[in-house]
């Protein structure tokens, strides 16, 4: 179910008035007839037909669209639409007979047949407003879930949690290695900077460069040593991807697979079928199925709003999370 918003109603009544006048406009200079009456009864013609357009259209999504199987909805949509613009026509057609605005000498039958067709207007110009309408809601959706998982990401990092164990290990790490405590800290204060900014699309090489502020960070916290690996098709450095993406499933292998332990965690890109995959792989102890967490569950629904798609697959030793994309 799709509801149109009060500000793309008046879109659409625009729209259908510039449709209308236009048409006047046509067909007076065809028959040489006046063109201000022939204009005024195109636009009363569409405003037939939106009224009618507009009322069946919230009555089918208010309460017959919710009970209908899904593969009716749109067949259903586009007759009420065809019928909308048929009888908004007939509307037309019969004001013009009675308050004679245009001397237009048209039999009925010539009237139900343009009415027809202008049913089948209104009909195919409904569907191509649905998918219009339907690209800016997944767009906005796509935004949003973008959002929700800049601020959840934004959290764990500058969580109490998170900046205590991080601090605590730098404050350790000072005398220890004081070269290594100052990577650690330029690395955190680039990672929560990048953060702060919201972009919903990034390049996989900014994803990247993402990513490995995050490790110096996490990093400090591994008891074991864990090794990053990168196997990237360079031509795929560009490639757009949802930003954080590949941090939640790093972030995923650490905790679940090696458990902040001793092991390798390598992320691949590659070519497969006209598609640009990703891989997410780590040595860890595997799982049989996984529960998914917000994370997890978000980036699957924001890779399908980019029409693509996350799967993974594991076993002892072996747990691989695989990112699909289009490269348009």
């Amino acid at each position: 179910m799709l509801r149109i918003r009060l500000r793309e109603w008046l879109y659409i009544l625009l729209l259908a008035f510039l449709l209308g006048f236009s048409i006047s406009g046509f067909v007076a200079s065809l028959h040489g007839q006046n063109l201000m009456p022939m204009a005024f009864l195109g636009l009363l013609t569409s405003s037939y037909i939106f009224i009618l357009s507009l009322i069946t259209t919230e009555i089918n999504n208010r309460w017959i669209v919710k009970k209908m199987p899904e593969f009716l909805r749109t067949p259903f949509s586009l007759l009420l639409a065809l019928l909308s613009g048929f009888f908004g026509a007939i509307g037309g057609y019969l004001t013009n007979e009675v308050f004679r605005i245009v001397d237009l000498h048209l039999p009925m039958s010539k009237a139900l047949s343009l009415s027809f067709f202008l049913g089948i207007m209104t009909a195919s110009l409904g569907y191509l407003l649905y998918k219009l309408v339907s690209l800016q809601r997944r767009e906005e959706e796509n935004k949003r879930l973008l959002l929700e998982e800049h601020i959840r990401n934004l959290e764990s990092q500058i969580s109490p949690h998170f900046m205590f164990n991080t601090l605590n290990a730098l404050a350790e790490l000072v005398y220890q290695d004081p070269r290594k405590a100052e990577e650690a800290i330029l690395a955190l204060a680039s990672l929560l900077r990048k953060s702060l900014y919201f972009e919903p699309l990034i390049t996989l090489q900014e994803e990247i460069n993402l990513l490995k502020d995050y490790w110096k960070v996490i990093s400090l916290r591994f008891v074991g040593k864990i090794e990053l690996e990168t196997e990237l098709d360079e031509s795929l450095l560009s490639l757009k991807v949802p930003k954080f993406s590949l941090q939640v499933l790093v972030e995923n292998a650490l905790k679940h697979g090696l458990k902040l332990r001793r092991g390798k965690v390598q992320i691949r890109a590659y070519r497969e079928g006209g598609r640009a995959i990703i891989e997410v792989i780590d040595n860890g102890v595997g799982f049989e199925e996984i529960r998914e967490g917000t994370g997890l569950s978000n980036l699957r629904k924001r890779l399908e709003l980019c029409n693509g798609k996350l799967s993974y697959k594991s076993s002892e030793g072996l747990t691989v999370f695989r990112i699909e994309l289009d490269e348009r």
